[in-house]
């Protein structure tokens, strides 16, 4: 063989060698880097979705909840409320929406006692058709009356003016007896006396009410209108003072 040709042949096979070796070592790089970037890519979309879960994590918001919500109920649980005097007897509002003026820190030194009947009624102590068929009639009121069973029950609260006195004069010459007073009837006829039950309500009315105000005078309507009302009938104040 020709020298020449000999000298072709060597260069052909150097050159295929050295090409693929260049290609071989680019495809172990290329393998290198894909490799490495496959390694780091999966941890970093861990770290990702980790720190998602810990943001989102239902069961953590849950646990929020739970310990927050016992605390709620705690600060919004009401309070029981305490009786403002001990020594009020047992009253039952029967609060009226006739007979009376609205009033703010009128003076009250008297104390009126008057008697009522159901005069329209089969009942005669029918409280209802006293209260509602007589008074709501005439447009009148007392702050409180007791039934013929001896209790209790408020018709319009002490700070407001209560048409019961009408026209009338206190011993020591003040009329307007409504402006400074305080208004009760007792449940019975003019030929019945107050029972037992009746006077035990209302000394234990009066011991309140004179706890609560300066009182002055304990009188019957027939004291302060003389002439025009005859009531409290049958009434024995001793049992009372």
């Amino acid at each position: 063989m020709k020298k020449e040709t000999i000298k072709i042949i060597l260069v052909v096979t150097i050159t295929v060698f050295l090409g693929g070796c260049n290609f071989l070592s680019k495809q172990n790089n290329t393998e290198l880097k894909l490799q490495n970037n496959a390694e780091l890519k999966p941890q970093n979309n861990t770290e990702e979705i980790q720190s998602d879960k810990k943001v989102e994590s239902p069961n953590e918001v849950k646990k929020e909840d739970e310990i927050v919500a016992p605390s709620m109920e705690k600060v919004e649980k009401p309070k029981e409320e305490i009786a403002k005097n001990s020594n009020e007897p047992k009253i039952t509002n029967k609060l009226a929406d006739w007979g009376f003026s609205k009033s703010d820190n009128r003076k009250i030194d008297t104390i009126i006692i008057h008697s009522s009947y159901n005069a329209v009624g089969k009942d005669v102590h029918d409280l209802d058709d006293i209260i509602y068929k007589e008074y709501k009639s005439y447009g009148v009121s007392p702050h409180y009356i007791i039934s013929w069973d001896g209790k209790i029950y408020r018709l319009v609260e002490d700070k407001n003016i209560a048409y019961h006195a009408g026209e009338s004069k206190v011993p020591d010459g003040r009329t307007s007896v409504n402006n400074f007073s305080i208004g009760i009837e007792i449940v019975n006829t003019k030929s019945e006396k107050p029972n037992s039950a009746q006077y035990d309500a209302l000394g234990n009315l009066l011991v309140y009410l004179k706890s609560e105000y300066k009182i002055k005078y304990v009188l019957g309507h027939s004291d302060i209108a003389p002439g025009r009302k005859d009531d409290p009938w049958n009434f024995d104040f001793g049992k009372v003072e």
